[in-house]
């Protein structure tokens, strides 16, 4: 019998893809699950009563059918999912995650508030003036900062009514383990948004893969320069069946089965070059996915953050990302903010399978997944390389 998923972070990573590729089946998504669920956390340690367990579930840390230990034990892995990235040192490879929190100069946080970000999160906490232009750029600044400039802002302007500005940044830049020569990089047809025919840069490469293939896809896993198990998962729709045809399978349950599937494998892969830039306005979906009460001024309840008046809700969770993937590697970046207005079996020996081809020239999904912590770091979903 299958075994679902069960990591809060994949639960929520097949969550939040549907609802921003609803309505947009045809655009590139791309985003952090990673950060969007490390800033909403922050804000969520701060809950009370209905809030809290509304935001619980949607975050997949509390559901209905768990009992107090068992999503304190989720609350658990997340936050050492954080510090376990947060531990990711290596030459030629950086993964950086930031968090900070700034407080309007008119109230003061709850000092066990205080305690538990900065003790589990590591977060930065600053006392700003939120009606200052300062404030505005001092924000933006650190964005940039902590993205190495790939995001140069997260917030076009700041109500002097904000009370709390959670932000937090995730950076990564990683070479291939085995990069792709350039000179075989090639410019050939690629079928954008399933049905328009454009030309791109396809690099090419031929090496050993860990690689899944099934009547619905083909799949394979490109490994990072680094003793830490980080990668990218690429998955290609069978050419009869489609981008959202396959994510309309893929569920925390069947991801876990499909990576158990992989298998080390010759092969050739020819995978498009591609850059670009993904924002989002969260509240909405937010909302749909059942975390209305938080953004509610009179029915949200974030005591634990700072006693009332005012009575502090959710305002705005933005989100922005980019990616860039060439033949030496992977940069990506994404910052989120929220407004607070078994037995070992005998060997046998198989026979060796055949090399495969997996031409990635229509649109397809991948994801930069963190394999010693099972962190899913950023997804994405591609109809247009170019």
């Amino acid at each position: 019998m299958a075994v679902d998923s069960t990591s809060p972070s994949d639960r929520f990573v097949f969550k939040l893809l549907a609802e921003l590729r609803r309505g947009k089946e045809s655009s590139n998504v791309f985003f952090s699950p990673f950060s969007v669920m490390l800033c909403l956390l922050m804000v969520w340690e701060g809950a009370n009563g209905a809030t809290r367990e509304a935001m619980g579930r949607v975050l997949e840390i509390a559901t209905g059918d768990l009992e107090p230990a068992q999503s304190e034990l989720r609350v658990t892995k997340l936050r050492q999912l954080l510090a376990s990235a947060l531990a990711i040192r290596d030459r030629g490879i950086e993964l950086a995650v930031a968090n900070s929190l700034w407080c309007s100069d008119q109230f003061a946080l709850r000092a066990a508030y205080r305690n538990e970000v900065e003790k589990h999160y590591a977060a930065e906490i600053f006392s700003v003036a939120m009606s200052s232009r300062e404030t505005l750029a001092r924000i933006n600044g650190w964005v940039a900062e902590k993205t190495r400039g790939k995001i140069s802002s997260i917030l076009p302007s700041l109500d002097s009514l904000t009370r709390l500005v959670a932000l937090n940044a995730i950076y990564f830049k990683g070479p291939w383990r085995t990069p792709f020569e350039t000179p075989l990089t090639r410019t050939k047809p690629f079928l954008a948004d399933g049905h328009r025919t454009i030309h791109v840069p396809l690099m090419h490469q031929e090496d050993e893969y860990s690689y899944c293939e099934q009547p619905a896809f083909q799949a394979v896993r490109l490994p990072y320069q680094t003793w830490r198990p980080l990668a990218m998962y690429v998955f290609l729709p069978a050419k009869d069946s489609s981008l959202s045809a396959l994510l309309g399978d893929m569920g925390p349950a069947q991801w876990g089965r499909w990576l158990a599937a992989l298998e080390m494998r010759n092969g050739t892969i020819e995978l498009p070059r591609w850059k670009f830039e993904f924002g989002a306005e969260l509240s909405e979906i937010l909302r749909s996915l059942g975390m209305g009460e938080a953004f509610d001024p009179q029915r949200a309840r974030f005591d634990g953050i700072a006693p009332a008046p005012p009575p502090l809700f959710l305002a705005n969770v933005i989100h922005r990302a980019l990616v860039e993937v060439t033949e030496e590697g992977t940069e990506a970046a994404a910052a989120t903010t929220a407004l607070v207005l078994g037995a070992t079996l005998p060997m046998v020996q198989k026979p060796p399978k055949p090399p495969f081809v997996m031409i990635v020239d229509r649109p397809f999904f991948f994801a930069i997944r963190d394999d010693h912590s099972h962190a899913l770091l950023f997804a994405g979903a591609v109809n247009n390389p170019e």
